[in-house]
């Protein structure tokens, strides 16, 4: 053992004697005898300086165990420590001030610099009381010492706010990734990055987080936001509509009243084919009829109730016109005709037109517009004039040379809705450019409405009376060596128009049956 600190125990009877060198001087312990002095107690000063010492290594036990109010201490430090993440704290305190004889209070100054995330600097000044009790320096608690501005139960807080825009959809909620994309790839590039400036805040905060009083900021470059029209549940019903056909399958949804885009969908395998519901032509088949019924009305070859033929096959001109199955229904009104969609009743109305009417007819529907739509490229119908008697023929029947393309299909069917065409519209921020055309003339739209409502009722989509106010038009259009046929149904229920085209289909029958799916998922 070493010499110099062996303790030495006298017993027997006698008194014990402690000696214990602490940093460099003994101390008597009492009961021994000549034990008159006590260690220095640690000045005001030193103690503002532990607290300081403490908050800048972010202990905040330590720092309220040198404060007269451990407990609320600690949970004020703590919990400004807490709303201050990423910061780093630096105090520099005043000189001590000398003391009187007697003195129990004094008062340092503090300047304090809270780094910030990005290396902005909060600064600022306050004052740490020291008050001597119970023969100990300690440092009187109050919220200002951590700020001036501090009341009880208030904590300083550091917070962000994000620059950057987004992409809304109509219910105003960040689009998800995923979400339409057979069009929500090409607005993303149309809007370029939405990417804006951060800016942040310091602030005192109440007990529950709510920003009492900002005491530092920067404000954000904001970018702004995109909404989208489209619609998160008619887009779902719309995806799960395509999705369940094995052929190339699309559905474009649009609000007649306004013209905004609600959906876009388009499966998997018409996916492999580019963004077709928007820009590729198809025949449009017997949906074609409502121009061609409208080309009649307007040139006052019939109204909706005239008389007309519908024989199984006919020959009109130099060509052959056939029903399905070669059905036939005899004389019977025309809007019986339609909704039977019989070939040879349209066919020969065609023949009788002018050359331009049927183009004429198709402007009053967008097929003749060209739209620019922020954010998509789109395409409507290309609707020549027929300028002999077969190619009116086969143009009346949605034929020959007449090809549209699912985005004008859905445009004709909001026309009839709406009496007009309405401007087409995906980003509300920003207008579609385009001529709309002139409105229906007077009683054409009533008839037409009449008419689509006989289809559901009582003609070829049958399958779809059950909906409650559907109105529509089926089609099927041959294409290519004419043993091949798409399947189409264009429509409307109340403010919503849509067009569906299965690529290949067959027949308007998987048409209406996506249709069918794409109802009962609203």
């Amino acid at each position: 053992m070493n010499k110099r600190t062996k303790r030495w125990v006298l017993a027997g009877g006698g008194v014990v004697a402690v000696a214990v060198i602490v940093a460099g001087a003994v101390v008597l312990w009492p009961g021994e005898p000549g034990a008159v002095s006590k260690p220095d107690r640690p000045g005001p000063g030193v103690v503002a300086q532990q607290f300081a010492t403490a908050m800048m290594s972010g202990q905040a036990g330590q720092a309220a165990a040198v404060t007269d109010a451990v407990d609320v201490a600690g949970t004020a430090i703590s919990r400004t420590q807490q709303g201050m993440p990423g910061a780093s704290y630096r105090v520099q305190l005043g000189p001590n001030p000398k003391l009187p004889e007697g003195a129990t209070t004094t008062t340092l100054d503090a300047d304090v610099t809270w780094t910030l995330p990005g290396g902005e600097p909060f600064k600022y000044q306050t004052k740490i009381e020291l008050r001597l009790a119970d023969d100990q320096w300690r440092v009187h608690w109050s919220p200002t010492v951590l700020h001036p501005q501090l009341a009880e139960g208030q904590n300083l807080a550091y917070t962000t706010t994000s620059g950057d825009g987004a992409l809304l959809d109509r219910t105003g909620q960040p689009v998800p990734p995923g979400f339409a994309s057979a069009v929500m790839n090409s607005v993303r590039q149309n809007v370029g990055t939405l990417t804006g400036t951060p800016g942040w805040q310091v602030a005192t905060v109440d007990a529950a987080g709510r920003p009492v009083t900002v005491l530092q900021e920067l404000k954000a470059q904001t970018k702004q936001s995109m909404t989208v029209t489209l619609d998160p549940k008619t887009q779902a019903a719309a995806q799960a509509a395509v999705d369940q056909v094995g052929q190339a399958a699309v559905l474009v949804a649009i609000q007649p009243s306004n013209g905004e885009i609600l959906a876009v969908a388009q499966n998997a395998v018409a996916d492999g084919q580019g963004p077709i519901a928007l820009q590729n032509y198809f025949e449009p088949g017997s949906t074609f009829k409502v121009v061609t019924a409208t080309a009649a009305l307007t040139g006052g070859l019939a109204t909706a109730d005239t008389p007309v033929e519908c024989p199984g096959k006919a020959t009109i001109g130099t060509r052959q016109i056939t029903n399905e199955n070669s059905f036939e229904l005899g004389t019977v009104p025309l809007r019986r005709a339609f909704a039977a969609s019989c070939n040879t009743s349209f066919s020969q109305l065609a023949a009788t037109l002018p050359a331009t009417a049927l183009p004429d007819a198709a402007a009053y529907f967008g097929l003749a517009s060209d739209f620019t739509v922020a954010g998509i490229t789109t395409n409507t119908g290309k609707i020549p004039a027929a300028e002999s008697v077969p190619a009116r023929v086969e143009a009346g029947i949605g034929q020959g040379q007449v090809q549209t393309t699912p985005f004008g299909m859905a445009l004709v069917a909001a026309t009839v809705a709406n009496g007009r065409t309405p401007m087409p519209q995906l980003i509300r921020e920003v207008p579609t450019e385009g001529q709309l055309p002139a409105p229906l003339p007077g009683g054409v739209a009533g008839a037409l409405r009449s008419m689509m409502g006989e289809v559901v009722t009582g003609g070829t989509a049958r399958e779809l009376a059950g909906f409650g106010g559907v109105r529509g038009k089926t089609g099927t259009a041959q294409f290519g060596d004419g043993t091949q046929s798409h399947g189409w149904f264009i429509g409307y229920r109340g403010d919503l128009a849509f067009s569906v085209l299965v690529v290949g289909g067959g027949s308007s029958k998987v048409a209406v049956a996506a249709t069918g799916t794409f109802l009962s998922g609203l």
